[in-house]
């Protein structure tokens, strides 16, 4: 549980690489992820090359920090092969299921990133249609696949402190 509460959004990292074997623990995390109907409706883009995260990097005026990660790893939706139920529309993009499983598994990179010792930031692509269309024309996303975040991450520059967020005033047991 340390890694939930520790975790914090760090946009500064040190010009450092990240090593393979976190990689694969962190991609890990996200497929332990849970989804509706177990569809797991995923697929994850990792990006190490500097000009690819220099890129990312303008294409939202959240994402600046992106050039100075040392790797990004893109969760996206797969809205084929029956991952995406048909009654979620026709584009799949107005659906609201994918769009809690592919959170959830954003959520398990960040908190994996936290227990390896890195640091990363959650950065929102998904309604964007212009951030989405910028990246899968940049990666050459088939037409099926649709970027839903993007987390940036390395070795940290900076160490947030951790906060206590919780609002007892918000919960509410039995009834409003």
């Amino acid at each position: 549980m340390n890694a939930i509460f520790e975790r914090r959004s760090v946009r500064g990292f040190l010009p450092k690489a990240v090593e393979q074997d976190k990689i694969e623990r962190i991609l890990k995390a996200a497929f332990e992820a849970p989804s509706a109907k177990n569809r797991r409706p995923w697929e994850f883009l990792v990006v190490t090359a500097k000009e690819d995260l220099a890129a990312i990097g303008t294409m939202s005026p959240y994402a600046r920090m992106c050039p100075g990660a040392a790797a990004a790893i893109v969760p996206c939706v797969n809205l084929g092969a029956g991952s995406v139920p048909p009654e979620q529309g026709p584009d799949g993009l107005s659906a609201p299921w994918w769009v809690q499983d592919l959170a959830a598994a954003t959520e398990n990179i960040l908190i994996q990133i936290t227990y390896e010792g890195l640091g990363g930031v959650w950065l929102g692509w998904y309604p964007d249609r212009d951030r989405m269309a910028a990246l899968a024309s940049r990666f050459a996303l088939p037409p099926h696949i649709a970027p839903f975040s993007v987390v940036a991450f390395g070795y940290p520059a900076e160490t947030p402190s951790p906060v206590c967020r919780y609002d007892s005033a918000r919960v509410h047991y039995g009834a409003w």
